[in-house]
């Protein structure tokens, strides 16, 4: 009798923060992709003075993301407190925000590219559970290590070359040049 039929099962079972996750992509795309906000966003992450002399404001464009892309790490860590481990403690990310970081360079900063490449590497960190259960005899430090290995893959260019927002980390002062 083979373990699969189980183990498929307990992939649709899942805590309401997980479905919520698909839900806040949906909407991200919507946001950045089908509204005003968005193209204004777009704007200040290629060319924050262009989008300074158009009229937007681009000190509050950048705090309504940083606002909402806190919002969105702190479902994340409460997923991990409060579905995965079921406790917090100290280190319990364990490398997760370089996971993150790394999805949005392989998804080449396009919505669902990073989602793909999110489960892609939760698909890999699932893997030292899965394969173990399978009986497949691989040293447990080989299966913890498998995302950071396609993290690696990822950001040392062996996948494909990614180009960022053109202003990412670049400050911005109205009037200066």
């Amino acid at each position: 009798m083979s373990k699969l039929p189980l183990l498929g099962s307990a992939f649709f079972v899942q805590t309401p923060l997980v479905y919520l996750a698909f839900g806040v992509v949906a909407a991200t795309y919507w946001l950045v992709e089908r509204t005003r906000f968005g193209l204004e966003l777009r704007a200040v992450g290629e060319n924050p003075r262009a989008a300074d002399q158009a009229g937007v404001s681009v000190a509050r464009v950048r705090v309504l993301c940083v606002l909402y892309t806190g919002a969105c790490a702190g479902l994340a860590g409460g997923f991990i407190s409060v579905s995965t481990i079921r406790t917090f403690t100290e280190g319990m990310t364990n490398g997760a925000g370089y996971l993150a970081v790394t999805a949005v360079i392989l998804g080449s900063w396009r919505n669902f590219q990073v989602l793909a490449a999110c489960l892609l590497f939760g698909s890999a960190a699932a893997l030292q559970f899965l394969l173990p259960a399978l009986g497949v005899p691989l040293p447990t430090a080989v299966l913890v290590m498998l995302p950071y290995v396609l993290a690696l893959l990822a950001v040392t260019g062996l996948v494909r070359r990614s180009r960022p927002p053109a202003a990412l980390t670049l400050p911005f002062s109205r009037g200066s040049h």
